[in-house]
């Protein structure tokens, strides 16, 4: 559910609420429902470990990045912003990993994560949204799409 967070974060940065959470939400209440009724529950013992967000993530990730399309007007306008946005989401994993590492070098974590955000990781997270800001809106906007 990672990437997804970061991609309805930088959704609601840009003032679009409804879809996204919307998508987080079901991503939750899939999470919610492994505590109740896991997938070994209904289809038997399984070789793997797995839960109902493994069966959610690629269909709610696609959702979310097609959801860039909005941003723009047009057929090939929003094939535009579709792909500007994956080119982001591939910058920022670049970025996160790396200047992920030197971060943490120089900021100790404080035991929270992958349960919770690191609170002093609040700046990361704000350049990989300028950032994503950058790679998928300036063109459009240059363009005006």
């Amino acid at each position: 559910m990672g990437v997804l967070a970061y991609l309805v974060a930088y959704y609601a940065a840009c003032g679009r609420y409804l879809f996204p959470a919307a998508v987080y939400g079901a991503g939750l209440g899939l999470l919610a429902l492994n505590r109740v009724l896991p997938p070994g529950a209904v289809f038997g013992p399984l070789p793997v470990d797995v839960s109902w967000v493994t069966f959610y993530f690629p269909f709610a990730f696609a959702a979310l990045v097609l959801y860039a399309a909005t941003f723009a007007k047009g057929f090939w306008a929003r094939v535009f912003s579709v792909f500007l946005m994956a080119l982001a989401i591939a910058l920022g994993h670049f970025f996160m990993t790396y200047a992920g590492h030197l971060w943490r070098a120089l900021v100790p974590a404080l035991g929270l994560a992958p349960v919770f955000p690191e609170p002093q990781d609040t700046p990361l997270y704000i350049l990989l949204y300028e950032m994503w800001k950058i790679v998928h809106q300036r063109p459009l906007r240059r363009q005006n799409l």
